[in-house]
């Protein structure tokens, strides 16, 4: 299958060689961190867990050592960024690393036991298509741990008025509650990081089998 162009991802690609020097990452890691805790918060570790929009693998190489039995998924669409997290896990068997869109991932039904996704999720052209994918391939009681800029409040509702110019997806609460309740999840809920930003951790799940 082709894979999708557009603005962001050719952005992407250029930015990759440079992206891990960026100032810019030590806010990433601040984001990183709280999703990390969430991933490994419950009573049995995840197996298999996807980054989507893993970029350079910062995410990915924060969950190795508190996940020492899973494998790992990396999906990003830009090629460059992969290349570079390929580079990253040369040494690692346990990381595998995909070209890929939210929409179409090179995994089996069911095969997930959680999914990430870091400040992704508002370059995301297809938002309805990519949940239901990520439900597809997540096991029954799975999780997907988003963490991303929403459209509330006043910062939230700024950021809104700048689609298109960085990414075109950041989702006011009724909205985005309507994505996970139509892509299949069956309860939901969200964490503030910091006070006044607009950048939450939205946890989902998926029933458990009866």
């Amino acid at each position: 299958m082709k894979r999708p162009r557009h603005g962001d991802i050719e952005r992407f690609d250029e930015w990759s060689t440079t992206y891990d020097r960026t100032p810019g990452q030590f806010f990433f890691g601040r984001i990183h961190r709280p999703v990390v805790d969430a991933v490994c918060s419950g009573r049995v570790l995840p197996r298999r867990v996807v980054d989507l929009g893993c970029g350079t693998g910062r995410l990915l190489e924060s969950l190795l050592p508190h996940l020492p039995g899973a494998e790992l998924v990396g999906v990003d669409p830009a090629e460059g960024m992969i290349a570079v997290a390929r580079t990253r896990f040369a040494a690692e068997p346990r990381v595998r690393l995909e070209v890929a869109t939210a929409e179409h991932l090179p995994l089996a039904d069911a095969s997930v036991d959680a999914v990430t996704t870091t400040m992704s999720f508002h370059h995301w052209d297809h938002q309805e298509m990519a949940l239901r994918e990520v439900v597809r391939v997540l096991a029954p009681g799975g999780r997907l741990l988003l963490a991303d800029v929403l459209g509330i409040g006043f910062f939230g509702r700024m950021m809104r008025s700048l689609e298109r110019h960085h990414g075109s997806g950041y989702r006011n609460a009724p909205e985005l509650t309507g994505l996970l309740r139509d892509a299949g999840f069956s309860r939901w809920r969200r964490r503030q990081l910091w006070p006044g930003v607009p950048i939450y951790v939205v946890e989902a799940r998926l029933a458990a089998k009866p």
